[in-house]
């Protein structure tokens, strides 16, 4: 088995359909409806074998679904037990299909990380995350869905080339989010992996005092690019209707916000205030906190280390990583907090690739 892995990963096979994605429904989590090979600059520098993959996962109502993504294999002889795995959760780019990483090539910060990562010996997944470069809406902000395309890409992974069953979630921002999920969720969800543990780099927690604060409460503050996804987003997973909360210039935007990648919708929504997208800001303020309360990272189920890193220079504040680790230490969790001096929400990863490669290394030491 494990040779016929390594032949596959040596061809790098291209445009084959296995399965139509109308009959996901049928098959298991992590199994490959779609292969192709990654080329030019979509391809990880220093990589081996690289992959866009299309992979069945879990949604967000739990019921089987296409997720795509990519897979990159270092180069060189996997060790005897396959390449450890790096499943990377991405920042938030953007909910329209032209937005999918795996379209886009990644943000450069998550790119120096991620060859970073190859260079020392490690497989890399990129999950799109779901309706993201697939068909269907992305619903947002859905902490065990998207712990599921994590987690199920490294079954896809396993499909494809001679990976290892141990694997590390890593995220950024809100892939930073994801990948506490999953470091929550690995154990009940696939059981016959190994997660070796979690890294969360400026991860989005703490929802309540981030969808609660004046910044948004504020008829006169400046409107946030988020709010506009989030109105396109909630109506999928929840009973929320965005006409009774938006204004028309904010359903003009939750419109854009299926077509618009984030550094388009900042463009967007720039000279707008809060009262010009929301009918009522402190009403609107407390319907979020109300909704993403249950998004707030969760304090069981790891079974492993968590490590938070965090730029104190960072717009989203790092005290709301100190918060999470607080809480994930009084839990009875193995939690660390580390910030990093001067970083910024965008300086952060070139920053700490080193050091995310030296914790990889720890981690998977352990047995």
């Amino acid at each position: 088995m494990r040779l016929a892995r390594a032949l596959l990963a040596l061809l790098a096979f291209t445009a084959v359909v296995a399965v139509s994605p109308a009959h996901a429904s049928t098959l298991g989590k992590g199994t490959l409806v779609r292969v192709e090979a990654l080329t030019g600059n979509l391809k990880l520098a220093g990589s081996g074998p690289s992959w866009r993959v299309w992979y069945v996962s879990s949604a967000w109502n739990r019921q089987p679904t296409v997720i795509s993504g990519t897979i990159s294999l270092p180069l060189g002889r996997p060790p005897a037990s396959g390449w450890p795995m790096i499943s990377f959760g991405h920042g938030f780019g953007g909910v329209a299909d032209s937005c999918a990483v795996s379209r886009t090539g990644g943000a450069p910060g998550e790119r120096t990380l991620q060859e970073a990562l190859i260079g020392a010996g490690y497989a890399v997944a990129v999950t799109d995350f779901q309706g993201i470069g697939t068909p269907g809406e992305s619903p947002g902000v859905d902490g065990p869905s998207a712990a599921y395309a994590m987690i199920d890409i490294v079954r896809a992974a396993r499909r494809l080339g001679p990976v290892s069953r141990s694997w590390l979630p890593v995220g950024y921002s809100l892939g930073g989010h994801a990948a506490l999920w999953s470091g929550a969720l690995a154990a009940s969800y696939a059981p016959e992996l190994a997660a070796k543990g979690t890294i969360a780099l400026a991860p989005f927690t703490q929802w309540q005092l981030q969808v609660g604060s004046p910044l948004v409460r504020d008829p006169a503050g400046a409107a946030s690019f988020v709010v506009p996804y989030s109105g396109r987003a909630l109506p999928i997973t929840h009973d929320f209707r965005p006409a009774r909360w938006f204004t028309r210039k904010g359903l003009e935007l939750i419109g854009l916000a299926g077509r618009l990648c984030v550094d388009e919708m900042v463009a967007a929504v720039a000279g707008l205030t809060n009262a010009d997208i929301l009918k009522d800001p402190v009403a609107a303020s407390d319907e979020f906190v109300r909704l993403f309360a249950e998004e707030e990272a969760p304090l069981t189920g790891y079974t492993r280390p968590v490590q938070l890193i965090h730029g104190t220079a960072d717009t989203l504040p790092a005290v709301f990583s100190e918060i999470t680790t607080g809480q994930l230490a009084g839990a009875g969790l193995d939690a660390t907090y580390t910030p990093v001096d001067g970083a910024d929400h965008f300086t952060l990863l070139p920053a700490v690739a080193a050091d995310v490669v030296t914790r990889a290394e720890a981690f998977f030491a352990n047995p």
